[in-house]
């Protein structure tokens, strides 16, 4: 695994938006209580463990898909599919899944015809109770650990000196407080030549699509998708946002080998390799 570098002053840039502009009013009880941590922007690697909890009890991705109609379910495939061929086509022997939640995406590329070159998949979240409801707890390759991306120590003693070939991002980034300091803890984790495969959402196209949904009355057709701004989302991310993020990590070497929107699920999925 490669060593650890100076975290760049280089991200945000003063546009990103924060998590006061990005979320909606919050549900009682659990939503409020993540909510008083966005508004306040107080999230510290200390409290974030609990302000996440907080946010799955009411907005959970797992509970979002199971009560969503046919369009956000194909969204969502859209999401998994970009994500699992992104993964599978390095070829990996060791997958590390962070932020995972339940591991859907990791379903997937498990259940890909293409499976057999994974040896080892790990599946990392900041959230044991989330975690504990994985369907893939007893598959014979997989491994649970629950960690924060910021602070990975348990996945890194998870990994031991072979570290991963492939980490997963998947709509994570925009959740923490620093991504670039998140980029920069779990970089050292890659085995040489491993890649990081990142998914986030576009939220600029999302919004104006919600909004003509709103303005329009059309949103009521489009079972289990909110018409509000995604609660929980601390920066927004337009490809220059997503470029610069990245480029972070050109201290290590790292090339970005893509960055691509996706016009259906109105995200961006990028690759990263470091030397």
């Amino acid at each position: 695994m490669s060593a650890p570098t100076t975290p760049s002053t280089d991200w945000p840039p003063a546009s990103t938006p924060g998590a006061s502009a990005a979320a909606p009013a919050a549900a009682s009880g659990a939503g409020e209580r993540a909510e008083r941590h966005l508004a306040g922007r107080d999230l510290s690697t200390r409290d974030l463990g609990a302000w996440n909890q907080a946010l799955n009890e009411t907005h959970a991705m797992a509970a979002m898909r199971a009560r969503a109609g046919r369009i956000v379910t194909a969204i969502e495939a859209r999401r998994r599919t970009l994500v699992c061929g992104r993964v599978l086509a390095t070829r990996p022997a060791i997958v590390v899944d962070v932020g995972c939640e339940d591991g859907w995406i990791a379903e997937g590329y498990l259940g890909d015809a293409r499976s057999e070159i994974l040896e080892r998949v790990v599946l990392a979240d900041v959230d044991p109770e989330v975690l504990a409801k994985t369907t893939l707890r007893e598959h014979p390759r997989v491994t649970t650990v629950v960690c924060d991306a910021l602070t990975p120590r348990a996945l890194a003693a998870q990994l031991g000196a072979r570290g991963a070939d492939v980490l997963v991002l998947s709509a994570l980034l925009e959740h923490l407080p620093d991504p670039a300091a998140a980029l920069h803890a779990l970089a050292p984790l890659l085995a040489p030549g491993g890649r990081f495969v990142i998914y986030l959402p576009a939220d600029g196209p999302i919004l104006a699509a919600k909004a003509v949904l709103k303005a329009t009355r059309l949103g009521a057709l489009v079972r289990g998708l909110s018409l509000e701004p995604a609660p929980g989302h601390l920066h927004r991310f337009a490809r220059k946002d997503v470029a610069r993020l990245l480029a972070v990590l050109a201290p290590r070497g790292a090339v970005t080998e893509a960055i691509t929107f996706d016009p259906i699920c109105l995200g961006y999925i990028a690759s990263v390799r470091i030397p």
